[in-house]
Parts: C-alpha cells; sequence; structure tokens
C-alpha cells in the first residue's frame, strides 16, 4: 500500500483512468449541506489566493486502466458533479459564466468528464453503482430529461445555481478545483482491500453493519463479478427484507448461532460467523456464492414474517396473528423452521402446529404479565432443542412442545390456572396497539367469514368500549344498586366489561338499555362476541361474572394449553444464561460457554473457575481491584492460597467451597461490576440426580 499526496485533477486527467464505484458500495448520498462547504471552500480558494486545499483521502486499487473506489467515494463523485455543472453553465447562452478560452468547457468535458476514445460503451471517466449510473449520465450529457429524486441530480441543480451566483469567473473556479489535493492511497496486489475498509470505517459513522456486510461478501470479487452478485443476490435480499437488511442479518445469526448479537455488533459477528462456516478447506477462500445463497433463502423467509399475507396459508395466517401481537422475538425460530418446512423436515401440518403453539405460549405469558427478559434465548435455541429431539426419535412438534413445557422461572408456559387468574385480574383497555389481536382473534377465532376488525379498529370505524361505562352517571348508579363503587372498581377495566363496537362513542355513557337497543347497538351488531350481551336485559354484577365465565373458555379454546408424548431417552440439557431467571440450585452442570465454545465440566466449581480465569484475561486490573474490597463481592477472594479457596491467577484466589447460589451471585455481580453482558454465559445443565 502506498500513500502520497497528489491534485485530486491530476489523478483523473489525461490518463485515460476510469474510477469504479463498485456496486458493494452505498449509493452516493452527499447532501447540500456538504456541497455548500466544498462550494464555499473553493471560493475562498479563488479570492485569496490559497496554494492548495486538502481534500481528504482516496483510497483505491488499480485494474487495468480502472481505479476501484475502496474509500473516497463521495467527494469524488461531488467534484464530477461539479465540473458536469460548471460545463453546461459555460456553455449556456444564457449563462453569465465566463472563461477566456472559448473551448475551456470542451476541455473540462473531454479532459475530466468522458474519454471519447475509450472502446467500452461507457466512456464516462466515472461509473457509478447502478441507482446513480444513470442521473449521472444525464447530467454530464448536459440535455434531455434529468433523473428525478437522484441525489446527483439534487446537487448538480445545487452547483449549477451556486456557479451562476459566484462573484467569480469559471476560470477562478476550474483553478480553485486544480488545487483541491487528496492523499492518494493505492493499494497493491497483495493488498488485503477489505482489512483496509473495516480500518478505514471502524467508527462506523457511515455505514450500516449491512453495508459492511455487503462489502466483505463482494469486495474481493472481480467487477464482472460483484455486479452479478449485487444483482442475483443483493437487490433480492434487500427487497425480501424491505430494505432492513442489519435487522435480518441479526434475527439471521441468531438463528443460525442460537445468539443474537449486539446490535453494534453484527458485521462483526457475521464476518465470524461466515469464516467458520463458508471457508474452503482446499483453497482457504470463502464461498461467495453459498453466503449469498444462504443470505437470499432466509431473507425470503424473513420477509414472510414481517410482512404475512394472511391468505397465503394456515401458517402464514399465525405469522400474521403474531406480528399483530408485535412479537419479533419469535423471528429467530420462525426463520429455522420455515428452513424446516422448506427442506422437509417438517410437513405444513406440523409447522402450523408448531406455531400455534408458540401463540399460546407468548399470549399466555403476555396475559400473565411474565417478564420477558427470557424469551431472546427460549427462541434462539427452541429449534435445536427440537432438532435433539428429533434426533431422539421424537417428531419436531413434540420435541418443541417439551422444550417449552420443561422452561421454568420466567420462561415458563403458563397453566390453565394461572392463565384464568390473569382473565379475572388484568387491565385488558389499556393494551396499545395489541387490542387489534386480541379482539380480532375474539371476534373471527378461525372462521373463514371474518369482520374486518383490524382495519376497523385502525382507521376508527370500531371502537374498543366499556359496556358498564369509564365513569357512572345516576342512571348506572341505580341499575348497579348499592354496591356500585365495588363493582365499578372491580370489573370496570375487565375482558368482561370490554367489547367492540361500530356506535358512535359518544353513546358510551347512555344507560344499557339503550346502548342495547340504538342502531348498530349490542342487539344490533355485526359482532358475534356481542350476541350474548344484545340479549341481556340489564347489565350488573351477575351479567359481568356469567360474560367472565364464558369468556373464561373462549380464552382457553383459542390460546389452549399444549401437551407432548415425547420424554427424552437421555436427558436433554437446559441452557440458561447468566442473566436468565433461572433456578440453577440442586442441579447438575454439563457445560459452560464465556465468550467462546462449549466447554464440559462436571462440577460449578470449575465452571466458577474457569470463567473468573477469562474474566482476569479480560481485565486482571479491575478483577484484583475489586478483590481487595472487604464487603461482597471483594469479600470472597484471598490473596494467598488457603483451604477451600482455588486459583484464578497469581497473587488471586477465590472461595469455592461455596454453594451453586452463592457461586452464580458472585459471578453475576462481578458481571455487573465489570461491564460484562451476562448473556454471554451460557450454562448447559440437567436435574440434579
Amino acid at each position: 500500500m502506498r500513500g502520497e499526496d497528489e491534485y485530486l485533477t491530476y489523478i483523473i486527467e489525461g490518463k485515460q483512468t476510469r474510477f469504479v464505484i463498485p456496486v458493494y458500495q452505498r449509493n452516493y448520498d452527499w447532501k447540500i449541506e456538504q456541497c455548500k462547504r466544498l462550494f464555499d471552500d473553493l471560493q475562498s480558494v479563488a479570492t485569496t489566493g490559497m496554494g492548495e486545499h486538502f481534500f481528504g483521502s482516496i483510497v483505491s486499487k488499480r485494474e487495468g486502466d480502472t481505479r476501484v473506489v475502496i474509500d473516497g467515494q463521495q467527494r469524488i463523485t461531488t467534484v464530477f458533479i461539479l465540473l458536469a455543472a460548471l460545463v453546461a453553465q459555460l456553455r449556456s447562452p444564457e449563462s453569465d459564466v465566463t472563461s477566456v478560452e472559448a473551448s475551456k468547457a470542451d476541455y473540462i468535458e473531454g479532459q475530466f468528464l468522458v474519454d471519447t476514445y475509450h472502446p467500452d460503451e461507457q466512456k464516462l471517466r466515472l461509473k457509478l453503482v447502478k441507482g446513480d449510473m444513470g442521473a449521472f449520465s444525464a447530467v454530464v450529457a448536459g440535455a434531455g430529461s434529468l433523473v428525478e429524486g437522484s441525489n446527483v441530480t439534487r446537487n448538480y441543480r445545487y452547483f449549477l445555481r451556486r456557479i451562476a451566483e459566484m462573484p467569480i469567473t469559471g476560470d477562478q473556479l476550474f483553478d480553485a478545483v486544480k488545487r483541491l489535493k487528496v492523499i492518494d492511497v493505492k493499494l497493491d496486489e497483495h493488498d488485503d482491500a477489505q482489512r483496509v475498509f473495516e480500518s478505514l470505517n471502524s467508527t462506523g459513522l457511515d455505514l450500516t453493519e449491512a453495508d459492511k456486510i455487503r462489502n466483505f461478501i463482494l469486495m474481493d470479487l472481480a467487477e464482472k463479478e460483484q455486479e452479478s452478485c449485487y444483482e442475483e443476490y443483493w437487490i433480492p435480499i434487500e427487497r425480501n427484507t424491505l430494505g432492513q437488511v442489519s435487522d435480518f442479518v441479526r434475527y439471521y445469526l441468531a438463528a443460525k448461532m442460537g445468539k443474537t448479537p449486539v446490535v453494534g455488533r453484527v458485521y462483526q459477528s457475521y464476518v465470524a460467523y461466515a469464516r467458520r462456516t463458508y471457508t474452503s478447506a482446499q483453497s482457504g477462500r470463502l464461498d461467495t456464492l453459498a453466503m449469498l445463497g444462504d443470505l437470499r433463502s432466509f431473507s425470503e423467509r424473513y420477509g414472510r414474517c414481517v410482512s404475512p399475507d394472511r391468505d397465503r396459508s394456515e401458517f402464514d395466517a399465525v405469522l400474521y396473528r403474531l406480528s399483530l401481537l408485535q412479537m419479533g422475538v419469535v423471528i429467530p425460530f420462525s426463520l429455522n423452521l420455515l428452513a424446516a418446512l422448506d427442506n422437509g423436515t417438517v410437513s405444513e401440518i406440523q409447522a402450523v402446529e408448531c406455531m400455534e403453539a408458540v401463540e399460546s405460549y407468548l399470549f399466555r405469558r403476555w396475559s400473565c404479565g411474565i417478564p420477558t427478559n427470557s424469551l431472546n434465548k427460549v427462541f434462539e435455541t427452541l429449534h435445536g432443542d427440537a432438532m435433539r429431539g428429533v434426533a431422539d426419535g421424537a417428531t419436531y412438534p413434540d420435541a418443541m412442545k417439551y422444550s417449552l413445557l420443561h422452561k421454568t422461572g420466567t420462561g415458563r408456559f403458563p397453566s390453565n390456572a394461572e392463565f384464568r387468574s390473569s382473565l379475572a385480574t388484568r387491565d385488558y383497555y389499556r393494551i396499545g396497539n395489541r387490542k387489534l389481536y386480541l379482539y380480532d382473534r375474539l371476534e373471527n377465532g378461525d372462521s373463514r367469514e371474518r369482520v374486518d376488525v383490524v382495519g376497523g379498529l385502525r382507521d376508527g370505524r370500531f371502537s374498543v368500549e366499556h359496556i358498564m361505562p369509564q365513569t357512572l352517571n345516576a342512571s348506572w348508579r341505580r341499575a348497579l344498586g348499592d354496591g356500585f363503587e365495588r363493582v365499578h372498581e372491580e370489573w370496570k377495566d375487565r375482558i368482561a366489561n370490554l367489547t367492540i363496537t361500530a356506535y358512535n362513542s359518544e353513546y358510551s355513557n347512555r344507560d344499557f338499555a339503550t346502548k342495547r337497543d340504538m342502531e348498530n347497538g349490542f342487539a344490533d351488531s355485526v359482532f358475534r362476541m356481542n350476541k350474548w350481551v344484545g340479549d341481556q336485559e340489564t347489565w350488573g354484577e351477575k351479567e359481568l361474572e356469567s360474560r367472565q365465565s364464558m369468556l373464561e373458555g373462549r380464552f382457553i379454546e383459542l390460546w389452549p394449553s399444549i401437551s407432548t408424548s415425547y420424554q427424552p431417552t437421555r436427558e436433554v440439557p437446559d441452557e440458561a444464561t447468566l442473566g436468565d431467571d433461572t433456578e440453577f440450585t440442586g442441579r447438575d452442570i454439563v457445560s459452560y460457554s464465556f465468550m467462546g465454545d462449549d466447554t464440559p465440566v462436571k462440577t460449578w466449581k470449575e465452571m466458577e473457575v474457569g470463567v473468573l480465569r477469562s474474566l482476569c484475561d479480560l481485565d486482571l486490573g479491575r478483577l484484583y481491584t475489586i478483590s481487595e474490597g472487604s464487603s461482597f463481592p471483594g469479600s470472597a477472594f484471598e490473596h494467598e492460597e488457603r483451604q477451600g479457596y482455588s486459583k484464578v491467577s497469581d497473587g488471586l484466589f477465590v472461595k469455592s467451597s461455596t454453594s451453586t447460589w452463592f457461586k452464580i451471585e458472585l459471578l453475576k455481580r462481578l458481571f455487573e461490576l465489570l461491564d460484562v453482558d451476562k448473556g454471554e454465559l451460557l450454562i448447559k445443565m440437567t436435574p440434579g440426580s
């Protein structure tokens, strides 16, 4: 790699050199703000007589007579657009921009913009990515229609205006452009362009995780291969994911690795995964087509998850319902299940059975108010649990259900008793947009004759209403009797007192008979769930109790419990991270993983000592400082060997003759003090013997 300072126009001028922006680079995205700063600087250079103006660096790799731009495409493209605007103004009979040379416009065009004698049909000296190339060609041509909506066109028009209004001549502006100096970094054949790119973009200020992944995959390919792969694979990936490629890859990695990477480290995680998975043992090179092929296949599955077509299949109908329930946490499992459906591991009927079990699991948990902190790990590993069961002779749905039913703590599947209890106490009125899911499910169930509850609630045609109103007037107080305050307080926001209506909410405080008999009232309602309400003479505690009982039955029907006959022939290890709400006491540890591969162990002591040694490798200084404290967790350490203590580093010993509970609490506290994510420690265990 060689770098030297050079005038930008000297790099371009008269050398038959074409700059190529490879397809893996992002589109041109400089805004007016950056263009204004450049033009102001050039105008200052022209008026103050400065000798040169530093314009950043350009990193490129030569391929024949082209320079493939690794970094600096925004600056290069902007200068080309500026020169095209200057040519247009010099040629325009309506412009006051002047030059002492009549042929100055032809000179600029021939030396910097167009190579007339280049054998390629593409004679422009700058080749942009496909999304920008048409706009740039139109700008340089200077005739015909410009491409609207392009940053290239917008900035070209900005430069046209600034040039027309500037207090200097065309010659002065061009001379100022010639004083733009750059650090010209040329990569040698043996230089790793990807490594250079990573170094240049280490701050991640401009590029998304998806941008960096695209560059990683495509950068080392020849230009034609890049374009082919970009069109055949990357564009479909962007289309399938609705442009959410970074989010998609994060879920993809969670599905593949059983662990969701941190938002800002998706690129690094993908690179590590790709190198482990797609590096050829013979050549040591990455199999680009295999990488892209798998990403494209999973992007199609991701598209089904985030934008499901309810009418496509029963499976997609469940995906649609889960999207209304706002449970994106299930996507890693859904991706793996769709892959299993595609490769024949599960049938369509089995896939629907699995997703309906997941739907019951998620809705029951939400209804019961169970914390969601364990759900990521549940759905990152659920497919792996199921596949282990399949290898053990189970069907996929049975093995998957076994895994869900054996979750504990905040990962548990709520029982019918817990579910019913939540229905009797939960506020079902203040539930945000989940009302779309709840009332669509209650009204329509699995019926083919559907009322558009979701559309009606979204556009305001329907509303969620209290049968007994939120504020009692005198008529309602009389109807409810002496205990009206207690009845109102207990029942107001319970599901038994809520429904959907199409009547005007202005009438919601009227007495029950009026609300029942009015147009679109309960007796005249289009909703099945209002039929029983419309048949009642009055509305009080007796009716609320009856409707509560009926709705409990409806909830159990729509969100049933699950069961399985599968019993593993050998105990399947349960997995939990240090951050999960899991009971570790009384269980036998099988292995642990801390920022790496599984480490088999036989005792909790081995795990504790192993993790502490890893923490020493991460930050021995801070750990040693903590160990000097007299209170917990420092009190768990000594600096000299003693009975009941184990060595974790030179001069550092931990008290290891302690309970499993104490070991876990010690590690949790140390992770907090050392700013280590508790999710980085994954523990596999079985029930105690």
